[in-house]
């Protein structure tokens, strides 16, 4: 565990990390944001989600100073929300991806500055994809479904900083993930038991934590990072002392330093008290 003066920033995933699992919002993890603030620790939600689906009381909180979203496509200033780093993949790139899965029970929703793009009968499949009704209604709530085709929908956008697929069935994940493979320009990773994620190569929660890093002009030692998925490995391998979920897997836990309390007994929260003191 790092010692407690060495400690510059925290950051966090959130779904199943730093909010439980029916999506609220632990009291005991709000009071060791009050203790950052206090100290002077840089707080930094850093999640799959798109930045506006960080909940307000994050972001307006007083020790949040950057936010991260679509798993470290973008950053951006908690307070002024102004954009101060982006990673995307160039259109061409999504619509060819999108040509080798528009047969499978996939949904294909792309992450575009300010907005979660979703194609309205693939949005509505996903009722009979065997998605937790917590996480169902997150992700509903999240996008915007259109009856207009993906490939006219990104018309005009100069890049996509995410494309997330949930499948409804493992004959589409095989394929999808097959799929996937053949495009050595994307990075693959997933943030659910029924998803792939994908983003520009080398763009991933740990890069984003490097550029963080850099711009404060510290060390990615002098960080704390908690998450409980796959796409969470790359920030706990880079982070000075990664912090692995108990609910997370396997592969999350052996990647992190220490494992903390689950995301529904304030896991995070318990951990960063007990830490400072």
């Amino acid at each position: 565990m790092a010692a407690d003066g060495d400690i510059r920033v925290v950051l966090t995933d959130l779904d199943d990390s730093f909010l439980a699992r029916d999506k609220s919002l632990p009291q005991e993890n709000l009071a060791a944001l009050d203790l950052l603030a206090e100290r002077g620790i840089v707080f930094i939600p850093c999640t799959g989600r798109p930045v506006a689906g960080v909940p307000d009381v994050l972001m307006h909180h007083p020790a949040t100073r950057y936010a991260v979203g679509s798993n470290g496509g973008v950053v951006i200033d908690a307070r002024s929300r102004e954009v101060l780093h982006r990673s995307v993949m160039p259109i061409s790139v999504v619509n060819a991806v999108y040509e080798q899965v528009r047969e499978l029970n996939v949904t294909f929703d792309v992450f575009v500055p300010g907005h979660v793009l979703a194609e309205r009968a693939r949005y509505d499949a996903m009722d009979g994809f065997g998605i937790d009704a917590a996480n169902l209604n997150t992700i509903r709530s999240l996008r915007e479904p259109s009856d207009v085709p993906m490939p006219e929908r990104l018309v005009g956008y100069d890049g996509a900083e995410k494309v997330t697929m949930y499948w409804g069935d493992e004959a589409s994940r095989d394929a999808a993930a097959q799929a996937l493979a053949r495009f050595p320009e994307i990075g693959v990773t997933t943030s659910h038991p029924r998803n792939f994620e994908f983003m520009a190569a080398g763009t991933s929660k740990g890069s984003a934590l490097s550029w963080i890093c850099e711009d404060l002009g510290c060390s990615p030692a002098c960080a704390v990072a908690f998450g409980d998925s796959a796409n969470d490995i790359p920030m706990l391998v880079i982070a000075g002392d990664g912090v692995a979920m108990d609910n997370a897997g396997p592969d999350v836990k052996a990647a992190a330093d220490h494992v903390c309390g689950s995301c529904d007994d304030a896991g995070p929260g318990r951990y960063l008290q007990a830490l400072l003191g």
